[in-house]
């Protein structure tokens, strides 16, 4: 090799470093933050809230307040993350939530629990839209379905591990309110992770606003709107399979103890395995939409979630629960890179209201669902003729019907080589 060729290659090899750090910085960041959210979300709030503060008809709303204010400001957050970067607006979520989450134990009136929550959905609604929009930032556009899939791996890890971290403290310390501590303390993590790790600036991010002139209006209602209309087509998908998702995120817990009989701890390590497997495996499942085709993965991965969710309402085994989980899971790791990755790939300087304006729409699904579904499982069960089937199945039927409509229009929308990627905003 020449002196030439080598210094060449030199300098690519400094400009990608500073790349592959902050996209590590970042990754993490999304980690340990996804796992606070999942102790809170997935495992504390719904027996906290059912159990031991006898408030078990409030658990779809008070879920939907977090959902409802995480929706309501995702796409103005976007946008902010646009204009003033995005490393602010990602010290925004971790730094509520770490507040909110011990506050939860103290606060017991369900309007008081209603406002931490939509406090802690507005620090959400600052994280999520913006961490995606980084990955974007940093990676080119051949690998960002790949990348995606690292943030695919910190959701995952957080699925295995938050329920079973927050049933173990619990059951260590003997009471339900423990893991709302360890939250707190997994969010000052992220905070740190952010203040030492993530750069100011990051690269695509910087090349798109060097002129000062063509920065998006702060928090114009025009150009949120002008995001949303890039991506019809994906933002209807985003509805209708959130809302699916919703009727039965805050649930599935509860499922599991009431009607599968099993115990905090339990429900964690049946989560553990299929979890941590599928996380390994998603960052080669994410490489699969940028070799295959992200229409394809993503057609693919919505089927192979609907035909998962058909048999959970069934039949009433914690092992079909697992196989069924399993099949899911690999949808799951298959469809949201490509989906995400064909996002990050619309709006240019948009880039960030484009992905909130995503994110709102299954963020809206997802807050409509929550509440029906609560609802259902305690009120309304199936009949058929002379079959009756229990109330508590009821939103997981509805979450298949979901999942079977977004299929069909991943058949219609996502045709091979049909989206138009527009890359200036």
């Amino acid at each position: 090799m020449m002196p030439a060729d080598r210094q060449r290659l030199g300098m690519e090899l400094l400009r990608r470093s500073p790349r592959r750090k902050a996209l590590l910085a970042l990754v993490v960041l999304a980690g340990v933050a996804e796992l606070a959210y999942a102790v809170v979300n997935f495992s504390a709030m719904p027996p906290y809230l059912r159990f031991d503060l006898g408030l078990g008809a409030w658990v779809g709303a008070i879920g939907a307040a977090f959902l409802l204010a995480e929706t309501v400001f995702k796409s103005p957050l976007g946008l902010l993350s646009d204009r003033f970067g995005r490393k602010r607006l990602l010290l925004v979520g971790p730094v509520i939530s770490a507040i909110t989450a011990p506050l939860t134990v103290v606060v017991h009136h369900p309007l008081g629990l209603l406002l931490l929550r939509a406090l802690d959905g507005l620090g959400a609604a600052a994280l999520w839209p913006t961490i995606f929009a980084a990955v974007a930032d940093v990676v080119e556009e051949k690998d960002r379905s790949t990348a995606m899939s690292l943030l695919n791996v910190t959701y995952l890890m957080a699925v295995a591990l938050g329920p079973l971290l927050g049933g173990v403290v619990n059951d260590l310390f003997g009471a339900r309110t423990a893991s709302f501590y360890m939250a707190s303390l997994l969010f000052l993590i992220a905070v740190m992770v952010c203040v030492l790790r993530v750069p100011p600036q990051l690269p695509h991010h910087a090349e798109e606003h060097t002129n000062p002139d063509s920065h998006p209006p702060l928090l114009s209602w025009r150009e949120i709107w002008k995001s949303a209309r890039m991506v019809p087509d994906t933002l209807l998908l985003g509805f209708i399979s959130f809302f699916g998702i919703g009727m039965v995120m805050l649930l599935v817990k509860l499922y599991a103890m009431e009607v599968l009989g099993l115990s905090e701890s339990g429900y964690g390590l049946l989560l553990l395995p299929p979890a941590l497997v599928f996380a390994l495996a998603s960052v080669p499942a994410g490489r699969v939409g940028d070799l295959w085709g992200r229409e394809r993965a993503m057609r693919l991965g919505v089927g192979l979630s609907m035909v998962g969710m058909w048999f959970i309402p069934f039949v009433h085994s914690h092992w079909v629960l697992l196989v069924c989980g399993c099949v899911i899971g690999l949808g799951y790791i298959l469809a949201i890179p490509a989906w995400m990755a064909l996002v990050s790939e619309i709006g240019g300087k948009r880039r960030g209201a484009v992905m909130g304006a995503v994110f709102t729409a299954q963020g809206v699904g997802a807050m409509l669902g929550a509440p029906l579904g609560a609802y259902l499982y305690d009120k309304v069960p199936i009949r058929i003729g002379s079959l009756e089937l229990t109330s508590h199945i009821t939103p997981f039927v509805g979450t298949a019907v979901a999942l079977t409509i977004s299929f069909m229009l991943t058949l219609i929308f996502f045709r091979d080589g049909k989206r138009r990627r527009t890359t200036r905003g």
